[in-house]
C-alpha cells in the first residue's frame, strides 16, 4: 500500500529501492531502518536497529526455506502450549515465542531476522506480543512464520480456594423459574383440590401414583411432579401457599421473596403471587399446599438447578405415613468448585466485557424473504461495520464493533439467492440482513445449523484473516509503473472498506508459493461522485473495490499482480479492523504528508472530509515524488483543488525535477513544508504515509516544527 507496511522485510523487492527511498527521505542522517524514533513503532516504542545478515539470509532465502519444509519441530502437530512449557524454550538453538495467542518455533528464523538474533531472543520463552506490537505490529507474521507454528498458547486461570465461600448466596428474583430453590423443599399431604375435576387430573408431563386402601383419614392421591417438567406449564394467577414450618436451609433462602403480597387468612399465612413472571407455569386453580412436616428421610431427591432448570437429574423417594403422607424433595443449588491450579484450555473465546454488552441476533421470515437481525445496543452503525459472505448455504456475517467482532455463522436451512440487502434501524443500533428465498412460500422451521463461532463476540486481533476470490473487472494505467485495478467480489459477498484502511492481497507465486501483501483501496477516482461507472456502483453497493498498485520489476508479488487482465482472479481479505485512525472530523485543519504510493489513503479520506457540509475542515496535501511522471492522479487532484479552493490545497514536491518544473523541489525538510502545514495546536492533525525512512524523517521534521505526538499519525 506504499505506507511502509512491508518495509521491515530486509531485501523485500516489493518496496522502493534504496535509491528511491533515499531520494524520498532526503538522506537526512537516517542510517537505520526502522529509524531510532520511527513512528511506526506503535505507541512510540523502543527502536530496533537493522543489522547486516550473513549471505543467504535475505527475505527470499527465508521464504524458500520456510516453504520447503516444516520448521515447527513438532512433526506438523498442533499443540496446546502452557506458559510453563513455553518458558523452557528460551535459548539459542531452542527458541519459541508467542504472538497473539499462537506459539512459534523461531529457532531457524533467528539468523534471518532483520533486527538480529539478539533482538529476536528478547521474546524467546515468553509471550512476545507486546514486543512485537511495539516494533512492527503491521507485519504479516502469520504468513512469514507459518511453517514454524507450534500451536496455541494456553491461558491459565487461577481461582482463589475460598472463591466459592465468598460467593453471595443467590436471591430469588421476579421469575418463579429463575432463582435457586430452598435447600429442602417439602411437599406435604395435599388437600382435595377445589377446582373443576378436569383441572385435577390433566397435568401434562407428570407421573402419578394411585394410593390403594383409601380411608376417610388417609384417602389421597399422590402426585409426583418432576422438576424438569414442572417448570414448563403456566402457574395460576392466585397460587396460595399455607403457612409452613421453617425450612432447614439458609434463612435468606427462605425469606427473600420479591414482588409478592401477603394477607392473613384463617390462621394461615397466605402468599398471593402477583408478579407476571410467577404466573407462567400452569398448575390447577386454587392448588394449596398444607402445612409441611419435618423431612423424614434422607435428602435423596436432588436436582441440578441451572439458570433455565434444564438438564435435571432426579431420584424419587416419596415418604408416606397415615398422619402426614408427603414427599420430600431436596434441591441443591449448583456449586462451582475450581481447583486452585485449574487451567482453562481456551482457543479463541468470547471476550468478557465490563462495559460492553454482547450483541445478539434473531431471525424472522415472510413468504419471500428471511431477515437476520443483529441487536447491538450501539448507535451509529453504518455499512463499513458489515462484512458478509454467502457461499451456497453457508452464511457468514462479521459485524465490526470497535476492536471487536460479532459473528453470525450458520449453514442455512434452505437455499437463498444472491439478492442480499443490508439496512439499519433508526438509531443505527440494529442491523438487518435480508435474504431472498430461492423458493418463495417455503416456510423455514429454523435459520439453520450453527457453524464455527456463531453468536460469539471476540477481539478482532484473535480472528483469522478471511479471503474471497475476486474477479478483475478493469485495469487502467495511472502512471508509467502504476495501475488501477477494479475488482468484483463474489455474488454473495459484501464489504465496504473504511477510508484509509487496508486489505491483504494474496496469490500464488511460482517457486515461492502463496504470497500476501497489504494495500489500501482507493476510490475509482479522486472525485468518484462525478463518475457513473459500473465500478463506482459496485463500490457503493459493497460488491467490489479498487486497488492502485505500483509494479516493481524485481519484486515478488507485484509483477504477478501487474500482469492480471480482466476476467482473471485475485484473492482479497477482509479489511484490517485493528487500524485505529483518529477521528479527523474533530479537527479544523488536516494535512497529509505522503510519498509515492503512500498517497493511496489520501483520496478516500479527503473525499470524506470535503463532503461534510456541517463542519468546515481545511485540508492540505503535500505530495512528494521523484519526477513529474510519478505523480498519481495529478490532473484530478489539481482539478479538485480548484473546485474546493477554500478548503483544499495541494502542494507537489519533486526530488529529481526536470528543467521545466516550476514547483517545489527537495526532500522532506522543515524549510520545504513548514509554511504550508497548519500551525501546531489541538485543532491540527498531520497524517504521514510513505516508505519507512520517509516516515521517520517526516516525524523528525514535525517534532522540530513543534508538533506533539498527539498531533500526527503515521500509517
Amino acid at each position: 500500500m506504499g505506507c511502509g507496511l512491508t518495509g521491515y522485510h530486509g531485501n523485500n523487492q516489493d518496496t522502493p529501492s534504496n535509491e528511491d527511498q533515499s531520494n524520498m527521505s532526503g538522506n537526512l542522517g537516517v542510517p537505520q531502518f526502522p529509524a531510532m524514533s520511527s513512528p511506526q513503532r506503535a505507541g512510540g516504542g523502543k527502536p530496533r536497529n537493522k543489522v547486516a545478515l550473513k549471505p543467504g539470509r535475505s527475505l527470499m532465502d527465508w521464504i524458500r526455506l520456510s516453504k520447503s519444509k516444516d520448521l515447527s519441530g513438532t512433526g506438523a502437530r498442533i499443540l496446546n502450549v502452557t506458559p510453563e512449557e513455553l518458558a523452557k524454550h528460551d535459548k539459542e538453538g531452542d527458541a519459541w515465542t508467542a504472538i497473539r495467542g499462537k506459539v512459534y518455533n523461531v529457532t531457524a528464523y533467528v539468523e534471518y531476522h532483520p533486527g538480529g538474533g539478539e533482538e529476536l531472543m528478547r521474546a524467546a520463552g515468553k509471550d512476545g506480543t507486546e514486543l512485537f506490537n511495539e516494533v512492527h505490529r503491521w507485519v504479516n507474521y502469520e504468513s512469514m512464520l507459518e511453517s514454524c507454528l507450534v500451536g496455541r498458547l494456553r491461558q491459565t486461570l487461577h481461582v482463589s480456594p475460598n472463591a466459592a465461600a465468598q460467593r453471595r448466596p443467590p436471591q430469588v428474583q421476579t421469575g418463579f423459574l429463575k432463582p435457586p430453590l430452598p435447600a429442602t423443599l417439602q411437599l406435604p399431604k395435599a388437600q382435595p383440590l377445589k377446582g373443576p375435576p378436569d383441572r385435577t387430573t390433566d397435568l401434562e408431563n407428570t407421573s402419578k401414583t394411585e394410593s390403594s386402601g383409601k380411608s376417610a383419614s388417609t384417602a389421597h392421591e399422590t402426585v409426583t411432579v418432576r422438576a424438569s417438567e414442572f417448570v414448563k406449564p403456566p402457574l395460576p394467577a392466585n397460587l396460595q401457599l399455607p403457612k409452613a414450618q421453617p425450612l432447614k436451609g439458609p434463612p435468606d433462602r427462605t425469606t427473600d421473596l420479591e414482588n409478592t403480597s401477603k394477607t392473613e387468612s384463617s390462621g394461615n399465612e397466605t402468599v398471593t403471587i402477583t408478579s407476571p413472571e410467577f404466573m407462567k407455569p400452569s398448575l390447577p386453580a386454587n392448588f394449596q399446599l398444607p402445612k409441611a412436616q419435618p423431612p423424614k428421610g434422607p435428602p435423596n431427591k436432588t436436582t441440578d438447578n441451572t439458570s433455565n432448570m434444564e438438564n435435571t437429574n432426579e431420584t424419587e423417594s416419596p415418604v408416606k405415613s397415615e398422619s402426614a403422607a408427603h414427599e420430600t424433595v431436596t434441591v441443591y443449588a449448583p456449586q462451582i468448585v475450581h481447583d486452585e491450579n485449574e487451567t482453562v484450555d481456551s482457543p479463541v473465546v468470547p471476550v468478557p466485557f465490563a462495559d460492553w454488552e454482547s450483541p445478539r441476533h434473531d431471525w424472522f421470515q415472510s413468504d419471500k424473504y428471511v431477515t437476520i437481525a443483529v441487536y447491538t445496543k450501539r448507535k451509529g452503525l453504518v455499512h463499513e461495520n458489515v462484512l458478509l459472505d454467502k457461499n451456497g448455504r453457508e452464511f457468514h456475517l462479521r459485524l465490526i464493533l470497535g476492536q471487536h467482532q460479532y459473528k453470525v455463522h450458520v449453514e442455512l436451512e434452505h437455499d437463498v439467492t444472491d439478492d442480499i440487502s443490508v439496512s439499519f434501524g433508526a438509531s443505527g443500533s440494529k442491523v438487518e440482513v435480508k435474504l431472498k428465498k430461492a423458493t418463495a412460500g417455503r416456510k423455514w422451521t429454523t435459520l439453520g445449523s450453527p457453524l464455527g463461532m456463531n453468536g460469539q463476540f471476540v477481539s478482532v486481533a484473535d480472528c483469522e484473516r478471511h479471503y474471497r476470490q475476486c474477479v478483475v473487472e478493469s485495469r487502467e494505467e495511472v502512471t508509467h509503473d502504476t495501475t488501477l485495478f477494479g475488482l468484483r467480489f463474489p455474488p454473495g459477498s459484501r464489504m465496504w472498506v473504511p477510508a484509509g484502511h487496508h486489505v491483504y492481497v494474496r496469490c500464488e507465486v511460482e517457486g515461492v508459493g502463496s504470497v500476501e501483501r497489504p494495500y489500501t483501496p482507493v476510490p475509482s477516482s479522486v472525485s468518484p461522485v462525478q463518475s457513473e461507472s459500473a465500478q463506482v456502483a459496485r463500490c457503493a453497493e459493497g460488491r467490489g473495490l479498487c486497488l492502485m498498485l505500483k509494479v516493481y520489476p524485481q519484486g515478488t508479488l507485484t509483477p504477478v499482480v501487474g500482469r492480471l487482465q480482466p476476467g482473471e482472479c485475485l484473492e482479497v481479505s477482509d479489511y484490517d479492523a485493528t487500524l485505529a485512525l483518529p477521528s479527523l472530523e474533530e479537527f479544523t485543519s488536516v494535512a497529509f504528508v505522503v510519498a509515492g504510493t503512500g498517497f493511496t489513503p489520501v483520496p478516500g479520506l479527503v473525499a470524506r472530509l470535503l463532503e461534510r457540509e456541517d463542519r468546515h475542515v481545511n485540508v492540505t496535501v503535500v505530495f512528494f515524488n521523484k519526477q513529474e511522471r510519478d505523480i498519481l492522479w495529478r490532473d484530478q487532484l489539481e482539478r479538485l483543488a480548484r473546485q474546493q479552493a477554500r478548503r483544499l490545497k495541494v502542494v507537489h514536491v519533486l526530488s529529481d525535477p526536470g528543467v521545466e518544473w516550476a514547483g517545489r523541489t527537495g526532500r522532506i525538510r522543515r524549510e520545504v513544508v513548514e509554511d504550508v502545514l497548519p500551525a501546531p495546536g489541538p485543532g491540527a492533525m498531520v497524517l504521514v504515509c510513505g516508505p519507512v525512512p520517509f516516515n521517520q524523517a517526516a516525524v523528525e521534521v514535525l517534532r522540530d516544527i513543534g508538533y506533539q505526538d498527539s498531533m500526527y499519525y503515521v500509517f
